[in-house]
């Protein structure tokens, strides 16, 4: 019962890498050591010790990194320094190898370079032992990121090496056929390439997992050159990219990547408004969101406010040149605001609760001027934009105004207040104390009441509310958000149709 009990344990524990992560392994532990010329004997008994310990300390979920520092502590134990030494300077089986290109960073893949190899005429089986050959060789050398230019160098070289120059010369006239695929739009005689890349992107933007979007866009091409298939409309590639999913992932996926994908080339412009106080993660979500939908207009009501400060002076707009947090002084009568610049202004003084929030509300009417101007321009152009800052307050905008857009308002919490405390520390870091954590750390408690405050309006209005924890998780439920909103407008267009 008691093996039972730790099985049951064991297959709870996951290694976290990057955007994914995967059930612990003994096998991964026992490639490695393999890989650092430990004896197989050796290796299982170590890999053996590693699960124990694991075990033996409770982890549910453990990063690459601390995996191998323990399967490197273990190897020492067993065999002595030199051979931990020698694991150590290589690249486990159980951490990533990342291909950069361009902006863009996958982890190695053996099956996509396997099916790249068959259709340079290199048998399936061939292929995939050479893959592997590959990677090990990548592991051994200690290599844990590469672009993807060294890549292709390396793996003609290893194919010349091996099979000679003319599976070389095959290997590279791939590409040239693969610069050939063009897509043909929809109803017009507009060509563009094919781009495995936007593909991914798009399927990143359904929730699909990077390593395995981009898998997909490879699988797609490979299809496409192997039946000679150079020209193909859009609705040809969507279907295929639809069956791919179905096949991989089930029809619900399938679906959403169709609806997203119309998301991306709407009747209407998409006008996304993302809420939040500071330290929920608003920005960074809001490039996510955007990069998954192909948005490339994003606006913070900061610099909304910025603009508006340069055009309209401090004595006739008080608030709107005070921060968020010291807003509230400018709706302070004379004979308060001189108490309070007496009792030492806002360095001793701390507001009550209305205080801050009428200042708050006003500084917010005030930006929504601007938000609102940026709406309508971006409504008239019929371009799709994102919007996000802490002046997005559901029920000061009436979105249902703008019937030429579909207006997507969200707001975004954290709701666990060490978390959400934790993000200032790491945020000091990130921009190098350019967004000093000092300042918000003092005005925290009236970042929460403010947040108490967005959080009850979009409530009262139902507004959605997403908890911005985890990138991957918000992401995902604004983009559901999103969808969820431009099939009710669909659906709000046919009954009208009707």
């Amino acid at each position: 019962m008691e093996n039972g009990v730790k099985l049951l344990h064991m297959r709870e524990i996951h290694v976290q890498s990057g955007g994914h992560d995967f059930p612990f392994s003994k096998g991964l532990i026992v490639e490695s050591l393999l890989n650092a010329d430990i004896p197989r004997d050796a290796a299982m008994a170590i890999a053996r010790r590693v699960e124990q310990r694991l075990l033996d300390e409770g982890l549910k979920s453990v990063d690459p990194l601390t995996l191998k520092n323990v399967v490197t502590d273990e190897t020492s134990a067993v065999l002595g320094v030199e051979a931990a030494q020698r694991l150590e300077r290589q690249t486990s089986a159980f951490e990533d190898v990342i291909v950069r290109d361009g902006e863009r960073s996958v982890p190695f893949s053996k099956g996509i370079l396997s099916r790249s190899l068959e259709l340079a005429g290199i048998p399936i089986r061939d292929a995939f032992e050479f893959s592997k050959n590959l990677e090990k060789q990548l592991r051994v050398s200690g290599v844990s990121d590469l672009s993807r230019a060294s890549l292709e160098h390396l793996t003609l070289e290893e194919i010349e090496r091996v099979y000679g120059t003319v599976k070389k010369d095959a290997y590279l006239e791939r590409y040239q056929r693969a610069t050939q695929v063009t897509v043909l739009e929809d109803g017009s005689d507009v060509t563009f390439p094919f781009s495995k890349g936007i593909l991914a992107q798009s399927l990143m933007a359904a929730s699909v997992p990077p390593a395995l979007a981009h898998e997909i866009s490879r699988d797609i091409e490979f299809g496409l050159l192997e039946r000679n298939e150079l020209t193909l409309p859009r609705t040809r590639l969507r279907g295929l990219v639809a069956d791919a999913l179905r096949l991989a992932v089930g029809e619900d996926m399938a679906q959403r990547y169709t609806l997203l994908r119309s998301i991306r080339r709407p009747e209407k412009p998409i006008l996304i408004l993302l809420g939040g106080v500071t330290g929920t993660g608003k920005s960074v979500l809001a490039s996510e969101v955007a990069y998954r939908l192909g948005i490339t207009r994003i606006e913070s009501t900061d610099s909304i406010r910025q603009v508006m400060r340069a055009m309209i002076s401090k004595e006739l707009l008080p608030a709107l040149h005070a921060s968020t947090f010291d807003a509230w002084t400018a709706t302070l009568e004379p004979m308060e605001s001189a108490q309070y610049r007496a009792k030492g202004g806002r360095k001793l003084v701390k507001p009550t609760r209305d205080q801050l929030l009428d200042g708050f509300r006003d500084q917010v009417k005030q930006v929504t001027v601007g938000v609102r101007a940026i709406i309508e321009r971006s409504s008239d152009e019929h371009t799709s934009m994102l919007i996000e800052g802490v002046h997005i307050v559901p029920g000061y905008l009436p979105v249902e105004a703008f019937k030429n857009a579909i207006v997507v308002p969200v707001v975004i919490v954290v709701r666990d207040e060490d978390e959400h405390r934790k993000r200032f520390y790491s945020r000091d870091i990130e921009t190098s104390q350019h967004r000093p954590m000092a300042r918000y750390l003092d005005h925290f408690e009236d970042i929460r009441a403010l947040q108490g405050y967005v959080e009850r309006m979009a409530r009262a209005v139902r507004v959605p509310v997403i908890d911005g924890s985890s990138l991957d998780a918000a992401a995902e439920g604004v983009i559901e958000v999103i969808a969820q909103r431009v099939l009710a407008t669909r659906g709000e267009v046919s009954a009208g149709n009707n």
